[in-house]
């Protein structure tokens, strides 16, 4: 049971980091907030190892798999929030879910692990679940009548482009999961030295070709610092969930994220739950009590 907890938090952590980084986003370029968004929880993360809490014994090939999930990370991150500036955010949100979900729980049957039936239950209610939290009703209204034609075939177009970008943020993000799930379970929090190592240097690269090194707007420096400090602790947690869990329902408990970025955007932003979402909510919280049972 606990370790369920530690899963749920994590996808908490990642929902809220998501939705302080994506605010940054609309001000800055998406590269740029990443890159900053990392060095806060690379800093973070140091001071964890710093005080003691995280592991002592990780190997070379450790740091090699945090290496091979901070570019998925990188790629993830970068995307997504390109895809949250390109809209609509559920779309960008549910889609980027899905995928991310769907490549660490596969590659968790192909490994051989074999959840027992209240896990797989659980398993199967928790993808759908994200998706409709954060899809409610939205597109449909969007796409209403109400609108041109014109109107709602450049809509159409933008969401189309929003769903390409998410799945590429998807298959970063599900890169990043399977990574980390195949790091031994002594070497602790190390490997995300290794993650944010190689997340660092490649977007510092990416602005430099690009020629986009810009400063960032002092007054999303609060959101971007919250991102960070909330990335390291998704990514802290998710680890510690690991040691315990197999990553088949560790997974698909983190893919519940959206339902923390839409929560987010209801509280702060004032954005309608539909009754759709609502139902999607019900839909979680059964999923994470069949996870539990299983789990426990």
């Amino acid at each position: 049971m606990f370790v369920v907890l530690l899963a749920v938090l994590s996808g908490i952590s990642y929902g809220a980091s998501d939705f302080s980084g994506a605010l940054a986003t609309k001000r800055n370029d998406a590269a740029l907030v990443t890159l900053v968004v990392q060095i806060i929880s690379f800093a973070a993360i140091g001071v964890l190892l710093f005080i003691g809490f995280g592991g002592s014994e990780p190997t070379p090939i450790d740091f090699v798999w945090g290496a091979l999930g901070g570019i998925g990370a990188t790629v993830g991150l970068t995307t997504f929030y390109r895809a949250l500036a390109e809209g609509p955010m559920s779309t960008a949100a549910a889609v980027t879910g899905l995928v991310g979900s769907l490549v660490p729980v596969t590659a968790g049957f192909l490994m051989g692990e074999v959840p027992n039936n209240p896990t797989l239950l659980g398993i199967a209610l928790a993808i759908p679940a994200a998706i409709i939290v954060s899809v409610g009703s939205i597109e449909t209204t969007a796409l209403s009548r109400t609108l041109s034609p014109r109107a709602r075939s450049l809509l159409r177009t933008q969401i189309g482009e929003t769903r390409r970008l998410s799945v590429v943020a998807g298959l970063g993000f599900g890169l990043f999961f399977v990574a980390l799930a195949q790091t031994s379970e002594n070497s602790g929090l190390f490997p995300l030295i290794g993650a944010r190592a190689a997340s660092i240097g490649a977007l510092a690269i990416l602005l430099t070709i690009r020629k986009s090194w810009t400063s960032v707007d002092a007054n999303d420096y609060p959101s971007i610092g919250v991102a960070g400090l909330l990335d390291c602790a998704a990514n802290s947690l998710y680890l510690l969930a690991l040691a315990d869990g197999s990553i088949t329902w560790v997974a698909a408990v983190v893919s519940l994220y959206p339902v923390a970025t839409v929560l987010l955007a209801r509280l702060f932003l004032n954005e309608h739950l539909s009754r759709l979402q609502v139902a999607g909510l019900a839909m979680a919280s059964s999923a994470l009590v069949f996870v539990s049972l299983g789990a426990g």
